[in-house]
């Protein structure tokens, strides 16, 4: 069921950086994975602000590859949880945690209408007029 549009789905990734911001506070993690934490912040920030959406500022990415790479993103938290944390039961809960809610919201949100009316608008203003029409 996609309940979350495009716009909606920014709002929650900018609640996605907050997490992961405060998880090394909350999951009470050591240096290294509290480091990595922010900087997984930092690349959600980056790719949430990168995406064409109404929410985003620079626009390079489409929403469907947006949503590919959080899938992408999840798995890998998934399986990384188990290979090289699975020892360390605060690292593998961030992780599986994170990677849950990476996975629920590519699942709930509408990527199929993903081009926002900011993106048809920015794209029909950029067009020029052809030998055949009136300025």
């Amino acid at each position: 069921m996609k309940i979350l549009t495009p716009a909606m789905h920014g709002t929650a990734d900018y609640l996605m950086v907050l997490f992961l911001w405060s998880a090394p506070t909350f999951f009470v993690l050591p240096d290294d994975l509290g480091r990595f934490a922010y900087l997984l912040g930092i690349a959600h920030l980056a790719l949430t602000v990168c995406t064409n959406t109404t929410s985003g500022i620079f626009r390079f990415f489409s929403m469907p590859l947006h949503g590919l790479i959080k899938f992408s993103v999840s798995i890998i938290l998934v399986t990384i949880s188990y290979t090289i944390f699975k020892y360390d039961d605060r690292a593998r809960a961030f992780f599986l945690t994170y990677a849950v809610l990476l996975l629920v919201l590519f699942l709930v949100t509408d990527y199929t209408g993903s081009e926002s009316k900011v993106a048809r608008r920015l794209k029909g203003s950029a067009r020029l007029p052809g030998p055949n029409t009136a300025l």
